[in-house]
């Protein structure tokens, strides 16, 4: 029985889903990596703690517990994020400019930055010139990942950037 009646990708082995779920995965680990690493020029370059860890285990219910929200923030940048932008990515078509996957990543991550600071900022005590760090950095960060989530997506799964 050939692979493709069987329902496999003839270049990895893999069924279609699954292949496509694991290059959807490598595309989220290289946006939570861009990601991290804006949170970290940010934080070196301003000498203000960003807060993100705390902000998402915050969100979670454990307040103070940095390594659980750092480790739930990769874990939803790196896995959650992706596979659900991979599921609505073709609903995203209907917004203006959204024939391109990089614009439908960027809508995808503002509403990633939306709910963020609804949800998960509410417990931090930031004020004045911080408050306007802590919008501007965590809306470039979102930014920066969702285009690069839209792009990478699209090039991992050998999809059409625009169309």
């Amino acid at each position: 029985m050939s692979q493709e009646v069987a329902g496999f990708d003839d270049e990895s082995g893999l069924p279609p889903a699954v292949w496509e779920a694991l290059q959807t995965l490598k595309a989220g680990i290289v946006s939570t990596g861009l990601m991290l690493f804006i949170f970290t020029i940010a934080e070196a370059e301003t000498r203000f703690a960003l807060g993100v860890p705390a902000a998402v285990a915050e969100f979670v219910g454990m307040p103070g517990q940095l390594y659980l929200g750092f480790a739930v923030f990769v874990f939803a940048g790196v896995v959650v994020w992706p596979l659900l932008f991979a599921a609505i990515d073709d609903n995203l078509r209907v917004i203006p400019a959204g024939e391109d996957v990089g614009i439908r990543g960027i809508v995808f991550a503002l509403i990633l930055w939306a709910a963020f600071l609804l949800l998960g900022s509410a417990g931090l005590q930031l004020e004045g010139p911080f408050f306007v760090l802590y919008l501007v950095f965590t809306l470039l960060a979102h930014l920066a990942y969702g285009y690069s989530l839209g792009i990478l997506y699209a090039r991992f799964t050998h999809q059409p950037t625009t169309q």
